[in-house]
């Protein structure tokens, strides 16, 4: 039996870690209240909601996403003989770590260069594919913002007085951003599920700045929109480069460690666009749909099982 300490909360580590528990590859879990955003105790059976840390301790292994919250939990499960497995992020994960878990699972080649003793492996994706043809309806997904603005709302909405072919830009965001006097502008404030983030819209706008897993990117990939976000590592290792927006400079940013964060100007994310507007993505899409029967659940949640289960 795995459990996990987890957020159950809109936002990634808090869906990251529902679709790990959906799949069976943890099965009980120790929810770690959110301060300020709502929590979802629902997104998991009563019966596997653990009441205290202790009762982690009787797991045979404890999963920990970007960060354990109670590090000496590690120290604790090795002297009961209790494996335990990290998702780092490099950028928001403490390093050196406080203390070495059993096994680090990276997601990304970036993360990777952190921890080289890691073993690589995808956060899978289930995400509706469906064929777009043309780049018309561009969709960027803010969130919350991510830290320190990083997924590019501020840029992708000052981009648009320099973009000058007649799309649509639909702009999502669970913080309120005001209003936009260019008609070709759809703000659209609050949560929406997940089917609904890639049903509409032909091409994924995501200038972000910094970050190894992007699941966003992965989940809009595999529904078949075309990607445009910053021509950086990792994504230029896995993601078609043709749509892929210029980086002007990267500028040293710290949040747990210090790393490059991209700098990407509005011009030329409206460049880019322009470029675009209305040119066929349809082989874009052809390939999205192939990354993601490749990187399904269905593929991959046997191997994560087996790696959080069989720890030397």
């Amino acid at each position: 039996m795995t459990g996990a300490v987890v957020l159950a909360t809109e936002q990634g580590l808090g869906y990251m870690a529902k679709d790990f528990y959906d799949n069976r590859v943890i099965q009980k879990v120790f929810i770690h209240p959110h301060g300020s955003r709502q929590n979802h105790p629902e997104w998991y059976k009563p019966e596997d909601r653990l009441q205290n840390l202790g009762q982690l301790l009787e797991c045979d292994s404890i999963v920990f996403f970007e960060n354990p919250f109670y590090w000496k939990l590690i120290p604790m499960a090795r002297e009961k003989g209790v494996k335990t497995v990290l998702f780092p992020m490099y950028e928001c994960t403490p390093y050196p770590l406080f203390y070495e878990p059993d096994l680090i699972l990276t997601p990304s080649a970036l993360d990777k260069q952190y921890y080289p003793n890691s073993v690589q492996i995808i956060v899978p994706v289930d995400i509706p594919w469906k064929l777009r043809t043309k780049a018309r309806v561009f969709v960027h997904n803010g969130g919350n913002g991510g830290l320190g603005g990083r997924n590019g709302t501020k840029e992708v909405l000052e981009a648009m007085q320099y973009v000058k072919s007649p799309i649509k830009l639909i702009v999502r965001s669970q913080i309120a951003l005001g209003t936009s006097k260019d008609p070709r502008v759809d703000i659209r404030v609050g949560t929406v599920e997940k089917d609904e983030l890639w049903s509409i819209g032909d091409v994924f706008l995501f200038p972000e700045k910094f970050n190894g897993l992007s699941l966003p990117i992965q989940e809009a990939y595999a529904s078949g929109m075309g990607i445009m976000c910053a021509s950086r590592f990792p994504m230029t290792d896995w993601l078609p480069h043709d749509l892929m927006i210029p980086v002007e400079s990267y500028r040293k940013e710290r949040i747990a460690v210090e790393f490059d964060s991209a700098v990407i100007h509005p011009k030329a994310i409206a460049q880019k666009i322009d470029q675009w507007y209305n040119k066929d993505i349809t082989k874009f899409s052809r390939l999205g749909r192939n990354f993601g029967k490749q990187n399904s659940w269905k593929k991959l949640a046997p191997q994560l099982i087996k790696l959080c289960e069989n720890i030397r």
